[in-house]
């Protein structure tokens, strides 16, 4: 009797420890991402290159409008690397100001067509008491 209340405590504790261990493990992993993340959002953030748009044409290449500075080009990045298509006078360019989604299809759109697809509760009408007054 004294055998197997201690092996049912022993395998308490032993899980116990294990559900700490893999918390731990899980708080670590968690603050190494978000550091790596701070280190490359550093690190690849710059004022003088962006990707305003981009398209893709197959599922190995994609047409990407970049801005360098202040002039536009146009390239095409593939697996065999990128190449420069042509530079593009920016007031032949249509740019959006804001966050895009690669639809073109801005962020406060989206969510709100997210929204409204959502399934509503609908109250139950209530029913008014008769008076017999």
């Amino acid at each position: 009797m004294l055998i197997a209340q201690t092996g049912g405590v022993y395998s308490v504790t032993r899980f116990i420890t294990v559900l700490i261990l893999f918390i731990f493990v899980l708080g670590i992993t968690y603050w190494t991402s978000r550091y790596v993340a701070g280190f490359q959002k550093k690190r690849m953030g710059s004022a003088n290159i962006e990707v305003v748009e981009a398209a893709r044409l197959s599922q190995n290449v994609v047409l990407e409008i970049v801005r360098a500075g202040d002039q536009y080009l146009l390239i095409s990045v593939g697996k065999d690397g990128a190449r420069l298509i042509t530079k593009l006078d920016p007031e032949t360019l249509t740019l959006q100001e804001g966050a895009a989604l690669p639809g073109g299809q801005e962020f406060q759109d989206f969510l709100k067509k997210a929204a409204a697809n959502l399934p509503r509760k609908h109250k139950s009408p209530t029913k008014p008491e008769d008076d017999d007054a």
